[in-house]
């Protein structure tokens, strides 16, 4: 990743190997959390250099990459899995594996946990949500309004040890997971510095927090939690004998989702609003996308083009609505993403 202004520049980057580069906007392999602009700075959120593993920084840079430095500390945070930047706040996830002792040394290698931060860009002060624990306990999404984060979780229930997810992963990865993980709602509110598990749901699929509120299936159908009541409701999705295809996404008051029948090789396109179903395009299985986002007009499309390359691609939110699929390429990617 460069942000480089200087002409004639050959982006000698950062690495673990090069701490004193000749492009100090140049990033290579420190990609997880993304370099980011804003505000006219550029931030990054990672260690780069070969301290303590289990401490990230949140460096503040030029928009050109000079006059790097560390602005905050993050202790006991080993990966970071996420970053969004909203009002004047930096905020992310985590997720820690092992356990040290006082001198570096590895003490438990299997102590799976993850939570959230949050950084005062006025005063850098650093805000840590309580930790959620278990096997593969992970954050999966991240959503800021009003001086409240909300944050969706995936774990496996406290009596599900590693060896029985080895075995159920060899029989059944997808029912096992689904019989045994716990999927978690929670809050934190900044000011409060408090953190609430607003709920936390067994057997469902794929929840996704969009706009805040939670949304997934089961085998019962297609729900919504509101965060902000707290209730559950069903949303009026026919699925019977369908397979959803791609991610549910919103876009203001719509909902989009795709299905797949069992017995037909084509996807239908919906958009769902005020409980009303709209039917927008049906494509042939080997013509169908999957929407990896939506971001103002535009949206964000995975498919495989005529190549047989699975790429990434964009339409506008207008083509969608009107069921019009002519992408636009962005890229390829290799057989090894």
């Amino acid at each position: 990743m460069v942000y480089c202004d200087k002409p004639n520049c050959t982006h000698e980057g950062f690495s673990g190997s090069n701490e004193k580069p000749s492009c100090p906007a140049a990033f290579y392999g420190l990609e997880g959390a993304g370099t980011v602009l804003y505000n006219d700075h550029l931030y990054y959120v990672g260690n780069m250099s070969d301290e303590d593993m289990t401490v990230q920084y949140l460096y503040v840079m030029d928009s050109n990459g000079e006059n790097r430095k560390k602005a905050a500390k993050l202790e006991n945070v080993q990966n970071v899995t996420a970053v969004l930047y909203r009002d004047n706040y930096v905020i992310g996830a985590y997720s820690n594996r092992i356990e040290l002792n006082d001198e570096g040394q590895i003490v438990n290698d299997d102590k799976p946990e993850a939570g959230i931060f949050v950084i005062d860009l006025d005063n850098y002060k650093v805000y840590m949500s309580d930790k959620i624990t278990s096997e593969q306990a992970n954050i999966t999404d991240i959503y800021y309004e009003d001086e409240v984060v909300y944050y969706s979780t995936v774990r496996f229930g406290d009596d599900v040890t590693e060896l029985m997810i080895e075995e159920g992963a060899s029989d059944d990865a997808e029912s096992f997971a689904y019989d045994n993980m716990l999927n978690g709602i929670y809050q934190y509110d900044i000011a409060d510095e408090k953190t609430t598990c607003l709920t936390e749901i067994d057997h469902i699929n794929d929840l996704r927090l969009l706009d805040g509120d939670g949304y997934y299936s089961s085998k019962d159908g297609y729900f919504v939690f509101d965060t902000e009541s707290r209730q559950t409701r069903q949303l009026p999705i026919d699925a019977d004998g369908k397979t959803q295809y791609g991610p549910l996404k919103k876009s203001g008051d719509f909902l989009y989702y795709a299905l797949s029948e069992e017995k037909s090789d084509e996807v239908t396109y919906y958009r769902l609003k005020d409980d009303k179903s709209e039917e927008l395009m049906k494509l042939s299985t080997e013509k169908a996308f999957s929407i990896a986002s939506i971001c103002g007009q535009s949206v964000y499309v995975t498919y495989t083009n005529d190549n047989g390359k699975l790429c990434l691609g964009v339409i506008s939110l207008d083509e969608l609505n009107k069921g019009v699929f002519e992408p636009k390429e962005l890229r390829c990617f290799d057989d090894e993403e």
